[in-house]
């Protein structure tokens, strides 16, 4: 092979890898200052000159093949890097599959906006997908835009009520007043979402009515369970609030959130010993403290929030200024207004040693 010829080969590969360019420039033109190798809106991984040494892919099904391969490899950035690759080429095929791939990738890494971008982008190819439907109107929940949400869970569920042969679904009157169906196929995070919006709303019985529905068809689904366990918490059923959210302690031992609607839930029941056993699973103990004094001060039980507010300024290893600024609040507020009694409920012995809590592997 000739110099020249190797020339022309090295030449022709760094014009195709600036993909997102128009035509083929000098290096300066493909490079930025990061050393970045293209420019794309939705690429936020490491400088991708030299990120792959491969021959570009010859096909949106390869470029996208290569990325989940990457993928899998864990390796996201050049997951990324060739999804970004598949939309590169003329016809644009697949490319609704390469936007929505992009997206989960970053919603996983909490880049909600290029999330929401890229599943917009995949809808927009294929509005009837009932993943990708799912997938934007969960983001934009986590980004708190209700309205674009309700709006896109609500045609998820739609499509899936479709799917199932049930067409008498009328969400305009009440998210559940006919029966819907679900099975495993259906997008149940989807379900979970509308629920969540109906708690937002105060619309406790129908979120409830919700999680319990995805229950049925995964009896462990994380999500509905911890939602569940914080609206009955939400409406007041205490009871139904301790049960729901000591399972999902117990079977998800390590998620701070299952711990922190199962001390909560204690707190609303006065039985604050129980809930710093539950709190302090899900935060330093001086935190947990603290909550617990700042929740029964809005209670109105302004004697157990000054004790345990004393308590949390105690327990710091440094100045808590949010305890202490709650301290003073607390004991202007027991001053103004008699304490309640809680005729010897308090302090409370806790029970909380006699439920089992164990790692469970799921």
């Amino acid at each position: 092979m000739s110099h020249s010829y190797s020339l022309y080969v090295m030449a022709a590969m760094a014009c195709t890898m600036a993909f997102m360019t128009m035509g083929c420039s000098n290096s300066d033109d493909v490079t930025n200052k990061k050393g970045v190798s293209f420019e794309h809106e939705l690429y936020d991984g490491k400088p991708t000159l030299g990120l792959s040494n491969d021959f570009p892919p010859e096909s949106p099904e390869e470029a996208i093949q290569r990325g989940d391969k990457a993928y899998l490899a864990h390796e996201p950035d050049l997951a990324l890097f060739e999804y970004i690759r598949a939309l590169s080429f003329p016809s644009q095929k697949h490319a609704d599959q390469a936007y929505y791939k992009i997206g989960y990738i970053h919603q996983q890494r909490r880049n909600h906006d290029l999330a929401k971008l890229a599943y917009s982008r995949a809808s927009l190819i294929e509005p009837e997908n009932i993943q990708y439907a799912a997938s934007l109107g969960i983001i934009e929940l986590k980004m708190g835009e209700s309205d674009t949400a309700r709006k896109h869970l609500i045609h998820t569920v739609q499509m899936d009520q479709k799917r199932q042969g049930n067409t008498s679904w009328e969400p305009q009157h009440d998210l559940f007043a006919s029966s819907l169906k679900l099975d495993t196929s259906s997008p149940l995070n989807a379900y979970v979402g509308l629920g969540i919006l109906a708690d937002l709303d105060a619309r406790h019985n129908e979120a409830q009515r919700i999680y319990r529905s995805v229950l049925q068809v995964d009896n462990r689904s994380h999500k509905a369970m911890t939602n569940l366990g914080y609206s009955y918490y939400l409406a007041g059923n205490l009871n139904e609030a301790e049960a729901v959210n000591r399972r999902a302690a117990t079977l998800y031992p390590n998620d701070k959130r299952a711990w922190s609607n199962l001390g909560l839930t204690y707190i609303k029941s006065r039985r604050y010993e129980d809930a710093l056993d539950s709190l302090s699973r899900a935060m330093p103990r001086q935190e947990a403290l603290n909550d617990i004094g700042y929740f029964s001060m809005l209670e109105g039980d302004y004697e157990a929030a000054v004790d345990y507010l004393e308590r949390a300024v105690n327990e710091s290893p440094m100045f808590y200024a949010k305890a202490q600024e709650n301290l003073k609040r607390a004991r202007k507020l027991q001053i103004q207004a008699p304490p309640v009694k809680l005729s010897g409920n308090y302090p409370y012995k806790s029970q909380a040693t006699v439920y089992n809590i164990a790692d469970t592997s799921h």
